[in-house]
């Protein structure tokens, strides 16, 4: 991933808001309260219009968006092969994921009428997986399904953004660390990056709004690690999986443009290792009083 400008990134926080915005209006229409969001639910609502079916399609799709305009209907898949690693009668955050990414092709409007007027349906893989705009405005529109503003919002905002509450909060709502960690991001007041490493290299970087507007932009996906974060990576190869901390500088992780003494400025790092998906997921944070170091309390 290219770097993007502040134009870019402004474009996309305002469609991932509008994404979010809308699942907070299905929500609202259905009356979800609970903290748990059931997306089968949601999608049982729309019947007949929309038709859910799942199956195991092995590695070709997560999930698929279709619509079938001889019956005027949509139909929405998902690979179901997770749910083998879920309890008896539950779905794997995985699958829950896939099916609200779905949703958001569904229920956000130009999607929607995408597919009508004869768009191309194409399927998904894994979440935030992808750069291309209509699949990060579905990643938004399914983390704010699953993960409500109106709850998470407070949650995130109160204290310090620890690895501890991201795995509570994935617990309370029954969805991914990854996901969980990157809608804590997407509602954080304060300068965090979530920064998954795979294959030795960093993917696609996760940021704070705070983090733009001091001026952070992401690395490349694909970039080489920080020197703590290349020490991790050899021992998660080695077999070691345990949440560590590490403490490094802002040039590190991230692309500056204002001074040269920025890229001093102290990082936090907390790694979660994610065996299962072959992964190393990085918290990022900065303190907000280093970043902005003029604003005023």
């Amino acid at each position: 991933m290219a770097k993007l400008t502040k134009m870019d990134w402004t474009e996309l926080r305002t469609r991932k808001e509008r994404a979010a915005e809308r699942a907070a209006e299905v929500l609202k229409t259905l009356k979800f309260r609970e903290s748990r969001v059931d997306p089968l639910v949601v999608a049982k609502s729309e019947a007949p219009l929309l038709k859910v079916k799942s199956g195991n399609f092995k590695n070709h799709f997560d999930g698929q968006l279709e619509y079938h305009k001889p019956q005027n209907r949509f139909l929405l898949l998902y690979n179901d092969k997770y749910d083998r690693f879920a309890a008896s009668g539950t779905h794997h955050p995985r699958t829950r994921f896939t099916i609200s990414h779905e949703l958001g092709h569904y229920f956000l409007e130009p999607h929607h009428t995408y597919l009508v007027r004869g768009g191309k349906s194409h399927g998904s893989k894994g979440e935030y997986s992808s750069p291309i705009m209509m699949e990060r405005e579905a990643d938004a529109f399914a983390a704010a399904l699953l993960m409500p503003e109106r709850i998470m919002g407070e949650w995130v905002n109160e204290g310090d953004l620890t690895l501890e509450n991201i795995e509570e909060w994935a617990r309370v709502f029954d969805t991914s660390l990854t996901s969980t960690a990157k809608r804590a991001i997407d509602l954080s007041h304060f300068p965090a990056a979530v920064v998954p490493l795979k294959g030795g290299v960093t993917r696609m970087y996760h940021v704070s709004d705070a983090m733009i507007e001091g001026g952070c932009y992401p690395r490349p996906s694909g970039s080489p690690l920080p020197p703590n974060a290349q020490k991790v990576w050899r021992e998660f190869e080695a077999g070691v999986v345990q949440k560590s901390k590490g403490q490094s500088y802002v040039g590190d992780w991230f692309q500056t443009y204002r001074s040269e003494d920025q890229k001093f400025l102290p990082v936090f790092e907390h790694y979660l290792p994610i065996p299962v998906m072959e992964m190393v997921l990085v918290v990022v944070t900065v303190p907000e009083d280093e970043l902005f170091p003029d604003v005023d309390d």
